[in-house]
């Protein structure tokens, strides 16, 4: 132990010389680590889920953003399509929420047998998913959850899925008001035109 209170202060001014050298050495890391940090607290929050858990709908939106993937643009996980089941699930698919989550609870098996430790599809690699998913392509609940995530990427935001349009974007759909005539051939006789 230092008794003399010299030593002890010279020993406080290097201890603080080095963290300081250390700290100007490092400002790029630093200030980097602190924009990406205050770009991450400026996110809005994801929306909670409602009739999933939050284990179900991890699982279930890493499986959707391989059926309708972001390679090129968004995706199934921009458009939100998990929380079109989540609402769903809630009402029109409410009868098939437990077969859902119980078909949850059986891929997870299945993937923990195919690598084991695994405890969650959302801890796959994109290739394990891909892989994971082939191998359930033949299956019920492969063509269901198909389905939802087609639905729930390009149906009306309104029903909880494609979050700011993403999937009318993507098909190049215009958010119109009204839809004014003329509209084409097809209507013609009921506008008295020939």
């Amino acid at each position: 132990m230092l008794t003399d209170p010299t030593s002890r202060r010279a020993f406080l001014a290097a201890a603080g010389a080095a963290g300081m050298t250390w700290l100007l050495s490092d400002l790029g890391a630093i200030d980097e680590a602190l924009a990406h940090a205050g770009h991450a607290a400026s996110l809005p929050r994801p929306a909670e889920f409602v009739n999933l858990s939050a284990a179900d709908g991890a699982d279930i939106e890493a499986l959707m953003s391989r059926i309708i993937t972001s390679d090129d643009g968004p995706g199934a996980k921009e458009a939100g399509a998990v929380y079109f089941l989540d609402k769903a699930l809630g009402t029109f698919m409410a009868p098939q929420k437990d077969g859902i989550v119980a078909a949850i609870a059986e891929m997870r098996k299945q993937a923990a047998a195919k690598w084991p430790g695994t405890t969650s599809l959302a801890a796959l690699t994109p290739a394990q998913l891909d892989e994971f998913l082939k191998g359930q392509e033949e299956g019920p609940a492969f063509g269901q959850l198909r389905f939802v995530t087609i639905v729930g990427t390009f149906a009306n935001p309104s029903w909880g899925g494609n979050k700011d349009l993403v999937g009318w974007k993507l098909l190049g759909h215009e958010m119109k008001p009204m839809f004014q005539p003329p509209f084409g051939y097809y209507d013609a006789q009921p506008q008295g035109r020939s």
